[in-house]
Parts: C-alpha cells; sequence; structure tokens
C-alpha cells in the first residue's frame, strides 16, 4: 500500500467510526476534513483518534447529555490525549495535568485550570515567563464566563493555549529560543515532512519544548 492509499484509509476509517457512533450517515465538514489532515500529518495514531472519538461518545451517554456530536473538532482534546497517553506508554513519562474530575461544570474546570496556572507561574524563575502564565490567567478568568458547555469551554481552553505558548517563546532569551526552534527544525526533518506538513511538525515540537520547559498543566477540561 502507497503512503497516500494509507493516507486515504486512514480518513476513511475515522469518517466510518464516527458515523456508526452517530448512527446516521455523516460527511466531513471541510473543517474536520482539515483537523483530519493534520492528524495525520501530524502522525498522530488511528487508535487515538478512535479511542478519543469513541470517549467523547461514551462520555455523552453517560451523562445523558441529549446533544449530538456533529463535528470532530468536540473531539479534539479527547483525541490528543490518547496520543500523548500512546507516547508516554512507550517512553514511560507522564506530563502533569490540571484536568477536572469528570462531570465538573465548565467553569469550574476553567478555574481549576486557571489555577494550575498560577501554581505554574509561581515555579518559574524568569519574569518574563510569570507575566506571560500570569497573562494567560487573567484571559482564562475573563472568557470563562462565557462557556455555557463543554465545548465553549475547549474552544476558551485552546485559544489561551495558543496566545501562552506564542508569550512564552517570547519570554525565552533569545539564544535559548533558537536553540529550541533548531531541535524542533531538526526533529522535523528527521519526520521527512515536507512543505505544509513541514511547518506544522516544527511548531508541534517548539510547543512540546515549551510545555516542558515550563512545566505547563494540560489545558483540558473532560
Amino acid at each position: 500500500m502507497t503512503d497516500r492509499e494509507r493516507e486515504i484509509e486512514y480518513y476513511r476509517q475515522v469518517e466510518d467510526f464516527f458515523a456508526g457512533l452517530r448512527g446516521v450517515p455523516h460527511v466531513l465538514s471541510p473543517r474536520d476534513f482539515q483537523l483530519l489532515r493534520e492528524w495525520w500529518r501530524d502522525g498522530v495514531p488511528l487508535a487515538a483518534v478512535l479511542g478519543g472519538i469513541a470517549e467523547v461518545f461514551e462520555k455523552k451517554r453517560e451523562r445523558n447529555d441529549p446533544d449530538p456530536v456533529v463535528s470532530l473538532t468536540y473531539c479534539r482534546h479527547a483525541v490528543a490525549r490518547h496520543a500523548r497517553a500512546l507516547a508516554e506508554a512507550r517512553t514511560g513519562r507522564h506530563a502533569p495535568s490540571a484536568e477536572a474530575p469528570p462531570g465538573t461544570p465548565p467553569g469550574e474546570a476553567l478555574e481549576a485550570i486557571a489555577e494550575a496556572l498560577e501554581a505554574a507561574a509561581r515555579e518559574t524563575g524568569a519574569a518574563a515567563a510569570r507575566r506571560a502564565l500570569s497573562g494567560a490567567v487573567d484571559r482564562l478568568r475573563r472568557t470563562a464566563p462565557r462557556a455555557e458547555n463543554e465545548a465553549e469551554a475547549a474552544d476558551i481552553l485552546a485559544s489561551v493555549e495558543t496566545w501562552l505558548l506564542a508569550a512564552l517563546r517570547e519570554a525565552l532569551p533569545s539564544e535559548e529560543r533558537e536553540a529550541l526552534e533548531e531541535e524542533a527544525r531538526a526533529l522535523a526533518r528527521r519526520s521527512g515532512a515536507r512543505g505544509e506538513a513541514f511547518d506544522r511538525t516544527v511548531r508541534a515540537a517548539e510547543d512540546r519544548a515549551l510545555r516542558r520547559r515550563f512545566r505547563l498543566p494540560r489545558l483540558e477540561i473532560e
């Protein structure tokens, strides 16, 4: 099977699995297909994608939540958790977590994450990094009241995390930032990624390094 055939099969299996759990025929939206392409290009294992999707549907059933899962976007954080779990199983390492217990209201879950970020700010010795982390806490607490459900809370967290990682990247001393960027590019070159996929691989590697460097909690809710 060629690389292109494997890619198409990956898409087909995810789309069929998602439709099967929904119980109705389903065609991925352009936004969902773009997310699926990113998972493929970033090397997210099919097992992590299917496991994350299944988790979201199962939690919906456990809560008797009548709102249907209509988009892969609702599953992206669960997929990320499953991908990390698979990676950690291989390396034996575990990242700190700020996840709230299942069933926690979105506002409470976001507050728990804000407190975890405050703890990370206290632990860092770099003033610029403390300012970035404090800024993320402020953004999170200002936007948290808008979250009426898990999907909205997940969107808020994604926005805050994107801002925080960019701020922390800028907070690094220039030599450390250049070393981080060069290491990320080396990892991307070894992955064989090309073009747009290369750029995404570099950014993903930089983000992972920043999370380790500042011991960031996982910005996720159950």
